[in-house]
């Protein structure tokens, strides 16, 4: 998956720069601007998943920028956009100057993980048209390609669906109702009952179109993992392969 890419504006020495190396710790590409007019150039130029806008900005100043990236990037491409939180208020406290300091790393903490949160969506929610890529397996929605070893595999449309949906989601178990989703079968065709002879029948169905898939990946078939009783799971990037054989 592509790095997260954060846009924090701030004024000049702001309190933002403290956060900005924490995130960079965690894998996401961090850009500073000084003031909104570099923040509406930056964004334009980058196209970040998340901009942050600091407190110490003029309000009209954000509200403007905010107005500039929703009109010139549209709905599909504009980034969320997160006011940095503040830390409470001190007044009374016996000692203040302790307790600022923690607040301020708080809301620090705070601000680091509505980013991780809101970039973490704002990749899922283009995950439909996001090139994916894990064991030498490769799947381009856009060109409804997939690769193995940089060789085209053959897949149905609804093989090619169910592994995009677990490609997207590696280490994470997806149900069979959940894959019938991905699969795109007409919901004429579900049975609430679980014990029925339709519901019985569709879930042979993906069972069926899994084997296929696994097939079809030869020896990383295996990377496609069932989960008794629940459904199926492609397996992280960090498992071994020649261990599973």
């Amino acid at each position: 998956m592509p790095q997260r890419s954060i846009l924090i504006v701030d004024s000049e020495r702001g309190p933002l720069h403290a956060v900005a190396e924490n995130l960079r710790q965690t894998g996401c590409e961090v850009h500073l601007a000084q003031g909104t007019r570099e923040g509406l150039q930056q964004a334009m130029e980058q196209i970040p998943d998340v901009v942050v806008l600091s407190r110490a900005l003029v309000e009209a100043e954000m509200l403007d920028l905010c107005r500039s990236l929703l009109r010139n990037l549209g709905d599909e491409t504009a980034p969320a956009i997160l006011i940095a939180p503040t830390g409470p208020d001190l007044t009374g406290l016996d000692d203040a100057s302790h307790d600022s300091r923690l607040a301020e790393s708080l809301a620090l903490d705070l601000l680091a993980q509505c980013v991780k949160t809101l970039t973490f969506r704002a990749r899922h929610a283009t995950d439909g048209q996001s090139v994916l890529e894990c064991h030498g397996i490769r799947l381009d929605p856009r060109l409804a390609l997939v690769e193995m070893d940089g060789q085209r595999l053959d897949l149905t449309p609804t093989e090619f669906r169910l592994l995009q949906a677990l490609l997207a989601r590696p280490g994470h178990v997806l149900s069979r109702d959940q894959l019938e989703d991905a699969a795109r079968l007409p919901h004429k065709e579900r049975e609430t009952d679980p014990n029925s002879a339709e519901s019985v029948s569709r879930t042979r169905r993906i069972d069926v179109h899994v084997k296929s898939i696994r097939s079809k990946l030869d020896q990383k078939g295996i990377l496609i993992e069932t989960v008794r009783g629940v459904g199926y799971r492609f397996r992280e990037a960090a498992w071994d392969l020649n261990s599973l054989n």
